[in-house]
């Protein structure tokens, strides 16, 4: 779903950007990595042009391991040891595992890509997965492949974006988020239904558990929060806000709900984020949003709420230069690792903007003359729907930042 936003007119004057302090936790290489980006005046479109090669703390690939793979089973063992060696030529440093896919949006795969062990989960395991099956799993040795290639590996999960069919059969009382009309827009699952909750709870306790290597540094995260402004009037947010506030959810303004779900928003990512670092004390914690209207997520208070850096969606619909580094801004004090899509292959349901070399490299040079100093990283998506083509000219671009 398209993000929308009103872009800035106005960015920070060189050298009045705030400093970031980005935790490492085990993820990021250096405290404020992302700062002191030297900058050059005499830019194009009015702003003042960052130096070339200036430093950053991760560049890598997000790859999902059914998700649009191309394969009914996945992508499997010798495509991950491929991919790491070809990353390693690039130093790249950072893989990034999607660990479930959607028959929403890709048909030929759905469910989970790991051997669930949770019985409540097992109704979504992807049972055509090599990697969902013991006996042919294989990302455990990928983790370690990586760490000795020195790229670190981060683990990421879709919460809520489930077949409702199928998360029902263990969790029972997981709603779909609905609109005032009770109609429902797509897969997204309430995180104010008991059900909902659980499962995301679960499904990440299964996950690192699972997979509890050194070399798992990090795990990220879409959603726990709302689909849009239109969204969510189910019982349960019903019963909720009135608890919250007194009053009828019916009676209030959109923005009067917007402020309840920032506050109600924040207190499940941290309640989320303190359940991660039970199962791994030193988890870095990236959440995949823009902070758009109505997911209840505020950029001023989520470094308070746990997250040590955001890896907001970047060019996956059509941009301008003004509107991406509105975006950018908008979402300080925050490390941003840019989820940068360069994809060329279309999901089912989903309306991407197809890339092409070109594009790719006209972002590029967008993404320099960012005036701002919380851009921290690439993590590109989605490598198995990239060309070679595009693939190049990611390749070809990174040669002109340091790392």
């Amino acid at each position: 779903m398209k993000e929308k936003m009103q872009p800035e007119k106005r960015y920070p004057a060189r050298g009045s950007a705030k400093k970031i302090r980005i935790t490492r936790r085990g993820f990021i290489k250096q405290a404020a990595c992302a700062t002191a980006l030297p900058l050059l005046s005499g830019a194009a479109s009015g702003v003042e042009k960052p130096d070339e090669g200036r430093k950053l703390c991760y560049v890598g690939w997000q790859v999902g391991i059914t998700y649009q793979s191309g394969r009914p089973q996945g992508l499997d063992r010798d495509y991950f040891m491929r991919l790491l060696d070809e990353m390693a030529s690039q130093r790249m440093n950072l893989l990034s595992l999607m660990m479930m896919s959607y028959g929403y949006f890709d048909p030929e795969h759905d469910g989970y890509a790991w051997p669930v062990q949770n019985p409540a989960l097992q109704h979504y395991q992807d049972t055509h997965c090599i990697n969902g099956k013991m006996g042919t799993e294989f990302v455990r040795e990928i983790i370690e492949a990586a760490a000795e290639r020195h790229i670190e590996v981060q683990l990421f999960l879709n919460w809520g974006i489930w077949n409702p069919e199928k998360i029902r059969q263990g969790y029972p009382s997981a709603v779909v988020q609905t609109d005032k009309e009770g109609k429902t827009g797509g897969w997204l699952h309430c995180p104010d239904s008991p059900g909902g909750w659980q499962a995301g709870l679960d499904e990440t306790k299964d996950l690192l558990e699972f997979y509890k290597y050194p070399n798992v540094m990090g795990f990220a995260f879409e959603r726990v929060g709302y689909q849009s402004r239109g969204y969510c009037y189910c019982p349960h947010s019903r019963a909720r806000f009135q608890s919250d506030t007194g009053i009828d959810m019916e009676k209030v303004d959109e923005d009067r709900i917007d402020a309840w779900k920032r506050d109600r928003a924040g207190d499940l990512i941290t309640e989320y984020v303190q359940h991660l670092r039970r199962i791994h004390p030193k988890l870095s914690v990236g959440l995949h949003t823009q902070c758009a209207p109505g997911w209840g997520h505020d950029a001023a208070r989520l470094a308070a709420q746990g997250i040590d850096l955001l890896l907001p969606h970047t060019v996956q619909f059509q941009e301008t230069e003004e509107s991406l580094h509105a975006l950018i801004h908008r979402l300080e004090p925050n490390p941003c690792v840019l989820h940068f899509c360069t994809r060329d292959k279309r999901p089912a349901n989903y309306n991407l903007w197809i890339k092409t070399p070109e594009i790719i490299n006209q972002v590029f040079e967008w993404i320099l003359r960012y005036p701002g100093a919380n851009h921290a990283g690439f993590l590109f998506f989605n490598e198995p729907a990239t060309s070679p083509a595009n693939k190049k000219a990611v390749y070809e671009n990174l040669k002109r930042f340091d790392w």
